[in-house]
Parts: C-alpha cells; structure tokens; sequence
C-alpha cells in the first residue's frame, strides 16, 4: 500500500494529468468505499481527526457552548496593536512600509492558476443564483468563505467581489441561497456548512437578508439559526445548519427555510419564526431538509420537501443513514405557524421502492431505502419534477408528485462521454449532488456529483460531460475541477449554464452540445482553503528584490507567487507547484532557492531553483517514514531565523524537523531523502483507542537554539527535546512537559512556539472546549522551563479568548509581550501576554472572520502572513518591523 501511495504522489509531481486526478484524496477514498461496501452499515469512524479536535477526550459537542462563545466574542472590541505607524513618518526614523499598515494586503490566490489541468480555480462553491433578467448579475456561496457577486458574468473577463465582509456577520460559511422571486433584488444566504455538517464549520448563524440585490446584509433569526443541534448523550457532534430556503412566490413575506432538524417559517420577513416544523410524525428521527420548493398553483403555494438525511460515513462523519423519515413530502403553504396537513408523494403504491417514509430505519428488515434526496421542478412545468436518490438513481413525475416512475438506476444509466469512465459508479452522493432541469426541454436536465452528468432523454441515461478524472478524448484531459455542488442556468438560455466545485464557478455557453467547453470563471475570488504556507525574507523591506509567498491548500494542491522588486504585493493569480491535498509550504530564506511543498500524509518534495522550478525533487524518505503512524496534515518545519552558524551563507537554512508519532530529522534541508533520521521515542499517549490519532500535530526549532525543538501531540501531550543537529538518530534527549495533564488541558496541541525573548519560555494553543477539561481551561498556555527543562510550570494566559478552538500563535519580536492568534473565528492580539490574565481583542486590519490555520512571521521580522480556509492568504507589517529599514537588522 505505502508503494502504491508512493507511486501516486510521485506521479502527482511529474504528470499534469495525474496532478489533475490526486487534486483530491478524498474522492479516491470515496471510490475505494464504495467498491468495499464501505457505505453499509459502518460505525462511526473512530480515526476522524477533525471531529476528535473538537471533542477529546470525552467525546462530547454541544453546539450550545459555541453559541455561548458567541455571547462572550461579541464583548471583545476590535483595535489595532501597540507599534503600528503610520507610513512614511516615525518619531526619529524615517522609513517606508511597502504593504499598508493599518490593513491587511489580501494576496488571494484570486484566482489559483491551475491552468494545465482545471483552468482558473477558485475554492470551494456550495451554489449559484442568477438574476431572472439581468444576464450580467450572478452570485454564489463559498464555503466559509461568504457570498460574492459579478456584474459582468458570463465569460473569461467575469469578476466576483465578495459582499458580506461585515463585523455583525459571524458566520460566512454559506450552504444555500435564494431569490424572492417577487423581487430579484432582495437575495437570501443560508449559513452554516450543510453539505458536510463538517464539525469544523460550526453551523449556522442566522439568515442573511439583502434588499440590494446582496451588496448589503442584515442578519435575520440569530437567535433562531444557531449552531445548537439537539441530539442525545454519545451522538455524533454535529451542528445545526441551514440547507434550503425559499420564498413564496405569492407573498414575499413567508420564507421558509430548510435546516439539519425540520422547518422554520416566518410570516413577517424573518423577524419571527415558527420551528422546527416537521413533515411527518417521526419526532425521534432526523429531519434533514435536502429539497425545498414553493410552488404557485394559481394564487396558492404549494410546499414540496425533501426529507432525506446525509448518510453515508466518511472520514468527517459516522454512518447516520438509520432514518425512516426520509422521503418526499407536499402541504399548503399555511397563513402562520407551521403548516399541517402533511402528506407523503414518495410511497411504494405511487412508484417509490417499499419502505419508502415509513418510519422504518434503513437498516431495519423492509426499512426505508431513502438517503439524500434533492428535488427540482421544470421551470414552466409545475407537473414536471425530478428527484435524484442517493445510491438508488432518478425519479420523476409528470403530473405533478402523484405518480413517479424509476427512471436512471445507478449505476447502471451511467456511462460514457469519458474514455475510460472510471467514476461511472460514483454519481450518487451526499457530499456533491444535486440537479437542474432545462429551462426550454423537460427532458434535458444536469445532475451534480463527484462529475455533471446530462441526461437528454428524462433522465434515463446520463453522460458524463466533464470527466475531471478522466480524459474526455484520447490525449484530452477534462478540464473541469472534481466534487460537483452547483447549477444555475443564465437567463432562461438553454445554453448557458454555470456550475460550482472544489475549484469555484465555472461557464459554458454550448451547455447543449456533445461535449460542452467549460471556463473557470473565478476572478477576484479569494476563496482557497489554506492549511500552512511561508513567505521570503524581509518581506515588507522595500530593499528585498522578491517577495513571494507558498501555501497547501484543501482540494487544490500548493502553489506560489511573486512580486519583483518595486512591485507592491497584491491579489494575484497563484501558481499550482504540487499536487494533492496541499498541506504546508516553506521556503529556505537566505538563497531562496529551496521551495517545500507537502501533501497529505508527509510527502514531501521541493524544487531547488527557486519559485518557478520543477518540483521534482523527492524530500520523503524512500520508505515513507518507515510506515510510521502520522496524520493527513502532518507537520514538517525548516528552521529560518539561525545565524551565519546555522544557517551558513553558502549553504542556508537547511535543519528540518518533521512529525509523525515521533520526530525526524534532517540536517541538510531533506535532501538527500537518505538525510532523515528518527530522532525521538514516540511522544504521544498512544491511545488504547483511536490509536491513530495519537500523532504530532507542531513540531518546531526553538529560537535562537535549533538544538531543540518542541513538539505539540493531538493527544494532548507536549515535549521539548535537546541534542538535536547531530545527524544520528536518537540522539536527542526529550522531557514530557505534559505532568499528565494536570495544568495543561488534556485536549488536542494545535499549534507550539517559542518565546524568541527567553531561552525556554514556549505557548501552546489548543483546540477543542473547556466543558471537556473542567478542571483545566483555555486555549493559550505558557510554558517556562530551566535550562534543561527539569523544572517546568504552565500557566493559562488565555484571558478573555471566547472559548473556541485557537489553531496557531505567533509572538513579534519587535514588540516584547505582543502575541497574535488565529481561531476558528479569525484574529485576535494582545499586547500583553505576560499579564496574568491578557486582554485579547480582534486584530482590526480587514481579515474576514474565517478559520486561521497558520501565522506566520518572515525571517527579519517585517511581516505577518495569515492563512486562512477559505479566504485566501493575507499579509500585514508586523508593529516594529520597521526598525529593518533603520538599522540593517537581518534578523
């Protein structure tokens, strides 16, 4: 298996059209399950890293102590820290700032040039809306990333522009979107990340509500919306989380919205509401709204729901497919309150398989076989309707919901417009699905999955018309990125259709012909899901003859760019280097010709030449850590900030530590791959359960000392080691700081530094909540240490942080006591983390309040780089950096 994995991520370096297919691992798993039977009856997954950050070690999520951090963030102001100037003046020291210093620089990538493989991409796109007669005016949801608008669409020049970047939006995850279609201009956005209830997206925040046409918001049912799913004790953790909404067509007043537990309605434009309203009498099963229509039958609205929970197990959700509500439901839009009257359209006596919304779990003998559903009307045709059914194929009706008849099975309808069709098994998910019906030809409908499919003839037969893993003909890749979640056609024209992926928005304008043409069409979008990246030296110096930046993004590999000398860094075009799910990036500072990139699981490669060089240079050892257990995201550094001793002028920096349940080491930057030496005992608890899971999450150089190093485990534990740099294994000497937990929170380590002012003194963040370590809470803790760390003492410096998960810390050396740290809600500082207990307030520079995964500070001090996922990478002047231009400091 190790030398399959090889082979593929060494083919992923060399190959543009197997780089196109190793853009995501997840749906290789996917097909893999799949073909196993993997989707059957499965507990819940017990190596499910994301989930585990957020529970361990009790297991438990309540989404009631997000909504109270919530309360407490909204206490917390919003300023800028001690050390900013402004530019061009500063008492004493005359000096130029090329970035702005009271705001963040976004750099993007806006878009990521893919060009080779996908085109222009953008991060992930969960849906579309166009404007009913405005052919130019389009918008879509990314998320976590917000909503964003063109007014040029459609075509290669389209720009997007993000719109709600406001500070009373907590939430810019976006799952679904609507128009009143009484007004086009007053546009609604669902929050919240339903496609995958994801534990790290945190779940819905309210309704967002625009009356001009989604240049402005205002949230709606805050207090209604919240991240609180109502689940029993040992339940998976998961939020609650908008999926549809819609609007009734014969009175703009009435919304009705979808969530992952019923109905709500509203009577009055969202100021009151009614919920959760169910569709059936299943009270103790899940009520996963999947489809929602308003239908006007001639001055009465008619609602058509879809009942049908996302199932299947995968690496970010146990198996909850034991659902017998699933189905599809109709009742009369009622003049308050909820609507009653319910009646099932989706029964075995009218065309639906037996068991279907019986209440009878799937798993049960003659139990319901419905998962996911989503639905969809002709427009024009209120008769005609269609339904794609998660692993059973497409149903529809012709006169409107009463009788249905089977009409693609999967996967037996699916084949062709692909050489080899590989995926051809693989239409019906819960991740990417969906369909839209023609707006001139019932018979002519689109549906989603990991590729878009058409069928021409009802939706009997199905071909695939983009092939993203595959080769649409002999020699001709498909051009088109994986993981399919949007359609939406273009003013009513047959033709134009845009649809949204893994890699953003993408156009074609000959929707109808045998093999569409495609266009990414993703320009402004700063929308890439960012795990770790690293900029050059002496970023902000306006002397520095290139500055660049490198990060590993979700779903679209790592890539790069860079500005010349005299050129004021931007949102810019980034380059994919690498391929896979991109983890982290870093670049060796002095030379500048060493570039790291990683993927998932450690493999490691680098280029040589510099930013635009090959990537072809293999920095994984040849046995792939010698099959040691390590996480998707496993770390790797390169220590940056060494003198001319250890990070000699001819040579660079070129000590590298990386992290699986132990610490290897290379002290000549990785390569040869032969360099590396496991230099550490295993440094995690090694759980009796979720083994798996006992892995370094950090491990970094002291500064000033890259001798030692300090290691941060996602089991809790953390370890400071000495001795390091002699080149032999085991050579190190490592002290558990841990002391069993009794001050340090027994929670994941998401992120270790040192304190570049003392010789020992370290932080760690950690993830998870404090209801899960009563007896120790925070996210921030201190470390001080003696020489050898023999005697050591933590202490919580998280002040009044809201208790959320912090991912990353970052100390500024110009500013004694100044810390930053990047949370799962954004940015916060102090300017005194020496304090007994810090003030911490938002960091006030324009970052939108997404997920930061990374902070990073370039070698010289200049410049803080903020990675974030799902809005890009961002770059700031770090307070004091200026003194570079005064006195030459080279750090």
């Amino acid at each position: 298996m190790q030398t399959v994995k090889r082979a593929i991520a060494i083919l992923c370096v060399l190959s543009a059209v197997v780089l196109g297919a190793c853009s995501s691992d997840s749906t290789r798993k996917r097909a893999s399950e799949r073909s196993l039977g993997g989707e059957a009856g499965e507990s819940p997954v017990p190596s499910d890293f994301w989930e585990y950050r957020l529970t361990y070690p009790t297991g438990r999520l309540d989404p009631a102590w997000i909504k109270a951090a919530r309360d407490a963030d909204r206490s917390i102001s919003r300023a800028l820290p001690a050390g900013v100037r402004s530019q061009n003046s500063a008492s004493g020291v005359s000096f130029r700032s090329v970035l702005d210093t009271h705001a963040a620089t976004a750099l993007g990538p806006a878009p990521l040039d893919w060009s080779d493989t996908y085109g222009m991409v953008g991060g992930r796109a969960n849906v579309i809306v166009t404007h009913p007669t405005n052919t130019s005016v389009a918008w879509f949801g990314s998320d976590g990333g917000g909503v964003w608008k063109t007014s040029n669409c459609c075509g290669p020049a389209t720009t997007w522009s993000t719109t709600t970047d406001q500070p009373d939006i907590a939430n810019i995850a976006i799952s679904t979107m609507a128009l009143d279609p009484n007004n086009p201009d007053i546009v609604y956005a669902g929050t919240g990340d339903y496609r995958r209830n994801r534990p790290f997206g945190f779940g819905a925040s309210g309704l967002l509500r625009s009356i001009d046409g989604g240049n402005h918001w205002s949230v709606l049912g805050e207090d209604v919306f919240t991240p609180v799913y109502s689940q029993p004790n040992g339940v998976f953790p998961q939020y609650r989380s908008i999926s549809t909404i819609a609007v009734d067509p014969n009175d703009g007043s009435r919304l009705v919205v979808g969530t992952s537990q019923g109905l709500y309605f509203s009577h009055d434009t969202g100021v009151n509401w009614s919920g959760p309203c169910l569709t059936n009498t299943f009270t103790d099963q899940r009520q996963d709204i999947t489809g929602l229509l308003a239908i006007n039958q001639g001055g009465t609205t008619e609602l058509m729901v879809a009942v049908g929970t996302i199932a299947r197990p995968s690496t970010v959700r146990p198996d909850l497919r034991l659902n017998g509500a699933n189905g599809i439901y109709r009742a009369t839009m009622p003049a308050s309150g909820c609507a009653s009257g319910w009646s099932l359209i989706s029964r075995s006596d009218n065309g639906w398989p037996a068991g279907s919304g019986s209440g009878i779990p799937v798993a049960s003998p003659g139990g319901n076989p419905l998962r996911r559903i989503d639905i969809a009307m002709a427009p024009g045709d209120n008769n005609i309707l269609y339904a794609q059914v998660m692993f059973l194929g497409v149903f529809r009706s012709l006169d409107g919901g009463t009788t249905w008849s089977q009409r693609a099975i999967d996967p037996d309808n699916f084949s062709g417009g692909c050489v080899t069709d590989p995926l051809s098994g693989l239409v019906f998910e819960d991740y990417s699905a969906g369909l839209s019906i023609s707006p001139t030809d019932a018979n002519t409908l689109f549906l989603t999955s990991t590729d878009l499919w058409r069928s021409t003839d009802g939706g009997l037969n199905f071909t695939n018309v983009t092939c993203g893993y595959d080769e649409i003909s002999p020699g001709v890749a498909g051009t088109v990125h994986v993981d399919h979640h949007a359609r939406a056609y273009v003013g009513g024209s047959p033709q134009n259709l845009l649809i949204g992926t893994d890699g953003g928005v993408s156009f074609t304008s000959n929707a109808q012909a045998s093999q569409p043409d495609f266009t990414a069409i993703n320009n402004g979008t700063n929308t890439i899901e960012f795990y770790s990246g690293d900029i050059t030296a002496r970023f902000n110096d306006p002397a520095s003859p290139l500055r660049g930046i490198a990060a590993g993004a979700q779903d679209n590999g790592s890539s790069t760019q860079t500005w010349a000398s005299g050129v004021t860094p931007a949102l810019a075009n980034w380059k994919v280097r690498f391929a896979g799910d991109g983890v982290s990036s870093r670049i060796e500072p002095i030379l500048g010709q060493r570039w790291y990139h990683s993927s998932q699981f450690g493999y490691i490669a680098a280029s040589i030449a510099g930013p635009n060089a090959p990537v072809d240079n293999d920095v994984t050892p040849s046995d792939d850590w010698a099959g040691d257990r390590r996480g998707f995201l496993m770390p790797y550094t390169l220590y940056t900030n060494g003198d001319a001793t250890t990070c000699p002028p001819a040579t660079g920096c070129q000590r590298m530590l990386a992290g699986t349940f132990r610490v290897w080491e290379s002290i000549t930057g990785g390569l040869p791959n032969t360099s590396w030496v496991a230099n550490s005992p295993d440094l995690t608890k090694t759980l009796a359960t979720n083994n798996d899971l006992s892995i370094i999450n950090k491990v970094v150089h002291i500064e000033g000392n890259p001798s030692a190093a300090i290691v941060g485990t996602n089991d809790g534990n953390v370890q400071v080691g000495f001795g390091l740099g002699q080149g032999s294994a085991n050579s190190a000497t490592w002290v558990n700081v841990t002391d069993a937990n009794a001050q340090l929170p027994n929670r994941p380590i998401m992120d270790v530094a040192s304190d570049p002012r003392f010789s020992i003194v370290a932080y760690a963040t950690l993830s998870g909540f404090n209801e899960n370590t009563p007896g120790s809470l925070g996210h921030i803790y201190r470390l001080a240490c003696n020489a050898n760390c023999s005697v050591h003492s933590w202490i919580n410096r998280s002040g009044n942080l809201p208790d959320i998960p912090v991912n990353a810390i970052a100390l500024n050396p110009n500013v004694p006591g100044q810390a930053f740290v990047g949370t799962d809600w954004g940015l916060y500082f102090t300017d005194d983390i020496d304090a007994s207990t810090p003030v911490w307030q938002r960091l006030d520079i324009g970052v939108p309040s997404s997920m930061v995964w990374d902070l990073v500070i370039d070698r010289g001090a200049t410049t803080l780089a903020i990675f974030t996922r799902s809005r890009g990478a961002w770059v700031w002047p770090l307070p004091g950096g200026d003194r570079i231009f005064a006195n030459g400091f080279d750090g």
